[in-house]
């Protein structure tokens, strides 16, 4: 039984043996890239050079590897450009959007209906939306509207003092 134990054992300690090596000033860095996508690929990045650190022969390659993904992070958290919540409110699948909450309150100032029935919203901070599907709700200029984010990037529109709401996307 001790036998078989003893290179369990020694396999275990060789993965914990190299968890150490992780460059943790790189992975907080990522923390500040706000794209989802740069952010993973600042992490990927990060545990690649975990690889590189490992003790080898090669140690220009390694010393070489630390700097160039914390400059690549930090520099991808600087491009990144910040706007205000309520204005990106539900443009996220289009750009990269920072801290939005999970809903909006807004006046509505304006509604259409387009070729085929379904509604255009105009708010009061100019944000536009369109009714996606055939749900029915009665809305005038003057209402006040609150936008919730859904599941999967889709938001619902429902009108203050009722209980029903509409699927709608952000157009503008």
């Amino acid at each position: 039984m001790k036998k078989q134990l003893v290179p369990l054992v020694a396999l275990l300690s060789i993965s914990t043996a190299y968890a150490n090596e992780v460059n943790v000033q790189a992975l907080q860095a990522c923390t500040f890239v706000e794209n989802d996508f740069n952010r993973l690929l600042c992490y990927d990045n990060t545990m690649a050079g975990k690889s590189l650190s490992r003790p080898n022969n090669n140690k220009t390659q390694s010393s070489s590897a630390k700097p160039a993904v914390a400059t690549a992070s930090t520099a991808a958290a600087s491009n990144q450009v910040i706007k205000t919540k309520n204005e990106d409110f539900g443009l996220e699948h289009k750009e990269a959007v920072k801290d939005n909450d999970d809903e909006i309150t807004a006046s509505v100032t304006s509604v259409k209906e387009a070729p085929y029935g379904e509604l255009i919203i105009t708010l009061d901070n100019t944000q536009q939306w369109r009714q996606i599907g055939s749900d029915r709700l009665s809305i005038k200029a003057g209402d006040s509207v609150t936008i919730v984010r859904g599941m999967f990037n889709s938001f619902l529109l429902k009108k203050e003092g009722q209980n029903r709401s509409i699927r709608v996307k952000r157009t503008n």
